[in-house]
């Protein structure tokens, strides 16, 4: 015969056995826990076929265009577009007064430096062309800049250096050690002694 006391006893026996259970069944095994975590060496986000337009008051300032953005997390926050990426920068009437061109880019979002590497093209309004394998765009001094060997292809000559420092637009550039055909505005006799 079944009374009140062994319906207690029956019922605590089940809660015993199933926190009993739980208790045991529960495991850390570090493997999975660490599976879990965060890898900062994989990216948090990754987006593809992307174009950006960047705009001021309406209008546009900045395009660009990448296959694929990848964003890492972590004290030094990044951007890799590791299959290049195209930048158009326009004018207040909407022209393009520069671009940019790389096969690979990453850009250090709290340092605001991004860097452009493997066959890097930069061009101005004034149709100067820039070839080089790496450029650095500081955002902070607004200048680009490489220590890398450079080409700059203008319309009646071409230079060679060892480097380069420009403002942002590639407007005002200067070349360390160039070498090439060079034209100077001054008369050679007056130069000459």
């Amino acid at each position: 015969m079944i009374n009140k006391q062994n319906i207690i006893l029956i019922f605590k026996s089940i809660v015993l056995i199933f926190v009993g259970t739980m208790l045991f069944s529960c495991e850390n095994d570090l493997s999975v826990v660490e599976s879990l975590r965060v890898d900062e060496k994989s990216p948090v986000e990754s987006t593809y076929d992307v174009t950006l337009e960047y705009t001021d008051s309406g209008k546009l300032v900045m395009l660009m265009k990448t296959p694929e953005i990848n964003r890492f997390a972590g004290d030094d926050e990044f951007m890799e577009m590791p299959q290049g990426m195209k930048m158009e920068f326009y004018d207040s009437l909407g022209n393009i007064k520069s671009t940019i061109s790389a096969n690979y880019s990453i850009n250090y979002i709290k340092k605001k430096i991004m860097k452009a590497e493997n066959n890097v093209v930069a061009t101005n309004s004034k149709g100067q062309k820039l070839i080089t394998e790496e450029l650095i765009w500081d955002q902070n001094t607004h200048k680009i800049y490489t220590e890398k060997n450079v080409k700059v292809i203008s319309d009646d000559k071409t230079l060679f250096g060892d480097g380069l420092i420009a403002d942002e637009q590639f407007e005002n550039w200067e070349i360390s050690h160039p070498t090439g055909d060079i034209t100077l505005d001054t008369d050679v006799s007056d130069t000459i002694n």
